[in-house]
Parts: structure tokens; sequence; C-alpha cells
């Protein structure tokens, strides 16, 4: 009878452990036209964003921090500065090589909207799986980061998190 016991106590921790972790949900935010994976309701915050003539415009931000890793999703309005998609994603692009060493830089492809796939390791010891992504006059930049201290660097959440975006509305068409 213990013994019994015993296996249903374990099978219901990893019940439980298994539940805990599927927190993951879809959040839409169809006003910047685009959806995306979280494990749990990520914070939102404006800031600036120096384009890559000069400009100052802004950027939104949709972010979890976690102890064993962080998600961030930036969205970058660069409709009133005449960058196009192929400058924008350059800018991006070399954003991430300034904080670490891009181990992969591929073309990648998200409905109609065409951008790349990263994957950096920082220079403080993280690791970053990311893509950029432009479509309707915006710049998508989308990052699962786990820090130093975590040692699977290559999780299976980062790499979720990356392929689950979206593009809606007027972006979902490339335009």
């Amino acid at each position: 009878m213990r013994h019994h016991l015993m296996i249903i106590a374990i099978a219901t921790a990893f019940a439980t452990a298994a539940g805990a972790q599927s927190t993951w949900q879809e959040y839409s935010y169809p006003d910047k036209q685009f959806a995306v994976s979280f494990p749990t309701q990520p914070t939102v915050a404006t800031m600036p964003f120096m384009a890559a003539n000069g400009a100052t415009v802004m950027q939104t931000i949709y972010s979890v921090q976690q102890d064993t890793a962080s998600f961030r999703v930036a969205v970058i309005d660069l409709s009133s500065t005449g960058i196009n998609g192929a400058t924008a994603i350059n800018q991006a692009v070399a954003a991430f090589g300034a904080r670490g060493d891009v181990k992969l830089d591929i073309e990648a492809r998200v409905q109609a909207n065409y951008g790349r796939y990263l994957n950096i390791a920082g220079n403080d010891g993280s690791h970053s799986i990311a893509a950029v992504f432009f479509g309707s006059g915006r710049l998508y930049q989308i990052e699962g980061t786990v820090p130093a201290s975590n040692p699977d660097a290559l999780s299976g959440e980062m790499i979720r998190f990356q392929q689950s975006l979206r593009f809606m509305g007027d972006a979902a068409r490339g335009r």
C-alpha cells in the first residue's frame, strides 16, 4: 500500500509540474499587427529609438523577465522615416552583433514578410535566439535570451517564442 501511495504521489508531482510549465498563450496586438506566444502576460513599455537615418521614433516593447530566461518583442514604427525594410533589418542585425558573436544569421520569412533569424552568443555569456522582420512600415524584433547562469543555452522555450510570431492585417500580407 505504501508503495502504491508513493507512485501516486510521484505521478501527481509530474502532472503538476507539466501543467505549470504549459502556461504559454498567444497574445494579439492588432494595433501593431502581430501576435506572439509568451509564458505569461507581458509588460508593455514605450521608449525612443534612434533610426538608421538619425530620426528618433518610438518603439513599443513587450517583455517577460524570468529567472531562467527573458522574452522580448520590440515594434519600431519607421513609417515616417522613409527607411526601407533592408536598411531597418541591417541596422537591427548590426545592433545584435554589437552585443555578442552572431553564430547564425540566415534569411527568414513569416507569412509575406522577409527578415533574418539570428543566434547570438552574448559578450556577457548569455545566449539569444532572435529574429527581425519588416512589415507595414514597422521593424519587428523578437528575442529570447538565457543568462550565462542557465546551462540550457538552447532552450526549447526560446525557439518556441521566436517561432510563435505571426503577423496580422496589412503586415500579414507584406504591405
